[in-house]
């Protein structure tokens, strides 16, 4: 009988790795709404170790680091964790984690590959043994998956999407993305034409600052509401893309909320200003968008945030849906439903001036050629296939063109389809529940159908 590593991969459904240069097709598993009360991940799978240990990973746009939870770590939440005493290719790694008695664990060296087409050795690893219950950031289940090449780092981490092109497993040096809960997909070194429709409009990643507050920032016209005129911010507004965010960040919310000709009519009562909500502490905006003890035989429509971004002369319209307008929870008032465009906090001194995050990744296709050679980094934006675009807003084309895009940007079109079809790990379901106490809210709860259910049969 065959040892288990060359089983391994036939039993998980996937293929052999490819010989030669390819790409790869992966299905993610992504919230069906953004909700105010968790964190909304998207996940994929990534296999860690030899033999390969399936481990759904979140994908993160603002880091270069790939993390995963070791399994004798007591309180790191998620189902998917990593034994690196059962892989044969782990290896220590001396870098330092400076980490705290709070959130700690190691760095170690292993392979982590996709779908068992492409792979490779000796890979940082960030491994969390330490999560305390004290531990008050955000608690994102089962580590991250980095899909940033070029953060700033005294010393150079072994990254694993540049190191699958540099050793000729890639056919080229792109990922390809759509986020929306319609057909979510990463492709990684080909970008396939099934996942979106339009021109793709390429826009160049400016040089990295080490002051910066986020990476990868490029330049945008700016945002538009309902009369489709430009927000009066600065031309040229300096933005970033995070997978991790919920909201869409701007110079100022309140000179979008502010103007009906931007927002369009909003439903209005007496106990809100203009037809909204503000929370002065945060600058949170929420509509009315249920019935409610503070509606009374009043039946309130359905909001719509009507907003978009204009990137290079194309206009991307944001989905307002599970997306800019947010479910009720217990961080909104009762009866209403906050909004996701928020300032960009005063706090921050630095740019970028905005940045885009779910409800814009969720409403557009991206794809990131990352840097490479004498080759910057660049952002390509489409239109889903199949997302509901007018014919209109897909046939826009970009204002200019990057000047490097004969030499950086003629991508070959896949001919072929190594697509991974694991189904998404029951772990990862999830449906909308009512939370105690709060009437009316619903929020969506992953893992839901492997909890053990109560038998009620006491007698009273």
């Amino acid at each position: 009988m065959a040892p288990f590593f060359l089983l391994a991969p036939i039993l998980l459904g996937y293929a052999v790795r490819a010989a030669s240069p390819t790409w790869i097709s992966l299905n993610l598993s992504v919230p069906s709404t953004i909700s105010d009360v968790e964190i909304n991940a998207n996940y994929v799978d990534v296999l860690v170790g030899t033999p390969p240990q399936v481990v759904q990973l979140p994908i993160d746009l603002q880091t270069d680091a790939i993390d995963v939870y070791s399994s004798d770590c007591a309180f790191c939440p998620g189902w998917d964790f990593f034994d690196p005493s059962l892989s044969t290719t782990n290896k220590p790694n001396d870098r330092v984690l400076n980490g705290t008695n709070l959130f700690n664990g190691t760095w170690i060296y292993d392979t982590i590959g996709f779908g068992g087409i492409v792979e490779s050795p000796d890979i940082d690893i960030g491994l969390l043994t330490v999560m305390s219950t004290n531990y008050t950031n955000f608690r994102i289940r089962n580590g991250g998956l980095g899909l940033l090449t070029n953060t700033f780092r005294k010393d150079p981490i072994n990254r694993l999407i540049p190191r699958l092109y540099e050793s000729g497993q890639l056919i080229d040096p792109v990922i390809g993305m759509r986020l929306d809960p319609s057909n979510p997909r990463l492709t990684i070194g080909a970008l396939d034409p099934n996942d979106y429709e339009g021109t793709l409009n390429w826009v160049e990643l400016e040089p990295d600052n080490g002051d910066w507050f986020k990476y990868n920032v490029f330049k945008i016209d700016g945002f538009s509401g309902r009369n489709g005129s430009l927000l009066p911010f600065d031309d040229n507004l300096l933005t970033a893309v995070d997978s991790m965010y919920f909201d869409i960040s701007i110079p100022n919310n309140l000179t979008y909320f502010n103007n009906t000709n931007y927002t369009g009519p909003v439903f209005s009562i007496n106990d809100t200003v203009d037809g909204y909500n503000l929370d002065p502490t945060f600058f949170q905006i929420s509509y009315p968008c249920n019935t409610s003890s503070l509606f009374p035989n009043i039946s309130v429509p359905h909001p719509y945030v009507d907003f978009s971004v204009h990137i290079n002369g194309v206009s991307y319209m944001i989905d307002s849906d599970d997306n800019l307008l947010h479910q009720p929870s217990q961080f909104s008032p009762n009866g209403f439903c906050n909004v996701g465009i928020v300032s960009t906090s005063d706090k921050i001194t630095t740019e970028p001036q905005s940045v885009l995050g779910l409800p814009f990744l969720r409403s557009v296709y991206l794809a990131y050629r990352f840097p490479t050679g004498s080759c910057p980094g660049f952002f390509g934006f489409a239109f889903p296939k199949g997302l509901n675009r007018t014919q209109a807003q897909v046939s826009q084309t970009p204002r200019a063109t990057p000047t490097l895009s004969s030499q950086c940007l003629s991508l070959t079109r896949p001919t072929s389809t190594p697509i991974v079809s694991r189904p998404a790990s029951p772990n990862s379901a999830s449906g909308n529940y009512a939370v105690y106490g709060e009437d009316g809210v619903q929020v969506s709860l992953s893992g839901a159908d492997l909890l053990v259910k109560g038998i009620w049969n006491a007698t009273f």
